[in-house]
């Protein structure tokens, strides 16, 4: 999917008022190269059922060390995500 058709289907659900965490990585295409991006991006996808089926969210730790993670949006609807982003040399 391209950058532009992820964009608005984020501005899509803003505008109905649904929680979105919207994150990219710049240097991957459709599919995840490095398995630095591929480790932090299941650490953030794993927020989704933890929240809506009631599983065990483990911390971040250093899951996003060395990611070329980006969190465009939504950083506040996973927990520690944004406290996780902001530590020196993740």
């Amino acid at each position: 999917m391209k950058q532009s058709e992820s964009d608005q289907i984020v501005a899509a659900m803003q505008e109905r008022g649904i929680p979105v965490t919207y994150v990219l990585y710049p240097d991957e295409g459709h599919g995840f190269g490095r398995p630095e991006n591929a480790l932090s991006f299941a650490a953030v996808a794993e927020a989704f059922p933890a929240e809506h089926l009631g599983g065990r969210l483990e911390p971040f730790g250093a899951d996003l060390k060395g990611s070329s993670l980006v969190v465009v949006e939504g950083a506040e609807h996973v927990p520690g995500l944004a406290e996780a982003i902001a530590e020196p040399g993740r």
